[in-house]
C-alpha cells in the first residue's frame, strides 16, 4: 500500500523520519558517492577524502580510524552537513526499484536502519521532500553521467535502462 510520495518519488513504507544525530547511518556505511559529488565537495575545499583518489572507480569515502565516514565528528554531525551527498539524505531509505518507463522512483526503509537508526518513528515522515528530492538527485546524477559516457542524449532510452542497471549494481535496488 502506498502511503506517502513526492512527485515521482513513492515511499513504500509509511514511516516517519527525523534525523536524531545518532550516527549510526555514519559509523556503520560511510557513503560511496558519484564524480558531481565529489566535485561538489572538493569545490567547497575538501581534499584527500576519498578511500583511493587513484582508482577512478572506487567511489568510497575514505573512513576514520573508528571505521566512520571520514566528514563525521565526534559531536555526532556531519562536517560537511549543507553540502552532503544525496545517499546521506536518503537515509534511512534506500531507493528500491526505478521504473524508467514511468520515471517512478520507489523507496524503502535501508534494512540495517530500521533495526538501528532512532529517527525513524510512526507518523508522518516530515522529511519527505528533503529524502524525495535526494532521491531524484541521485537518479539524474547517474542518468548524466550515463549519457556523457555512452554520448547519448539523457532522455535515450538505452540511458534509462543503463541507469537502472547501474542503481542495482550499486546495491541502491
Amino acid at each position: 500500500m502506498v502511503s506517502m510520495q513526492y512527485e515521482n518519488v513513492i515511499f513504500l513504507n509509511p514511516v516517519g523520519f527525523h534525523c536524531r544525530n545518532c550516527g549510526v547511518c555514519c559509523r556503520d556505511q560511510p557513503p560511496d558517492i558519484n564524480f558531481k559529488e565529489q566535485q561538489r565537495i572538493q569545490t567547497a575545499g575538501y581534499k584527500n577524502f576519498m578511500q583511493d583518489h587513484s582508482d577512478p572507480n572506487n567511489r568510497n569515502i575514505r573512513r576514520n580510524k573508528d571505521g566512520s565516514c571520514f566528514f563525521f565528528t565526534k559531536e555526532n554531525t556531519c562536517k560537511i552537513n549543507s553540502i552532503k551527498p544525496s545517499i546521506c539524505i536518503l537515509e534511512p531509505f534506500i531507493i528500491t526499484d526505478f521504473d524508467y518507463r514511468t520515471n517512478k522512483i520507489f523507496l524503502d526503509l535501508n534494512p540495517l536502519a530500521a533495526i538501528n537508526c532512532k529517527g525513524i518513528f510512526a507518523g508522518e515522515n516530515i522529511a519527505i521532500e528533503e529524502i524525495g528530492k535526494a532521491a531524484q538527485t541521485i537518479v539524474k546524477d547517474f542518468s548524466e553521467i550515463i549519457a556523457e559516457k555512452t554520448g547519448l542524449s539523457v532522455t535515450d532510452k538505452k540511458v534509462a535502462f543503463l541507469t537502472k542497471k547501474l542503481l542495482r549494481d550499486l546495491n541502491c535496488i
